[in-house]
């Protein structure tokens, strides 16, 4: 499995977390609670856990392309749902 991770500061990342996780569970397979989340993907996965003011987010996958369309959907959704303040993804392997 190849792992890259990113980090969001925000005073919103509890609503982050939540928002994202309960969108994808329409679509595809995934849990979450106040603190952490698991989307399974047909690509791969995200894993959501929040530190403070801090949602880390780690994407898994088999291979770099599936690890890029994961990545890419983490990111489109990401700036859908944070309108109102612009949020960078630097991810990290």
């Amino acid at each position: 499995m190849i792992k890259e991770t990113t980090q969001i500061e925000s005073e919103h990342v509890s609503k982050y977390l939540v928002t994202l996780c309960r969108h994808f569970a329409r679509k595809v397979p995934a849990t979450w609670d106040e603190q952490s989340g698991l989307v399974t993907f047909p690509a791969g996965k995200a894993e959501f856990s929040l530190n403070g003011l801090c949602l880390i987010i780690a994407c898994e996958a088999d291979s770099e392309k599936q690890l890029e369309q994961v990545k890419g959907i983490i990111e489109s959704h990401v700036e859908m749902f944070s309108r109102r303040e612009t949020l960078e993804l630097d991810w990290i392997r």
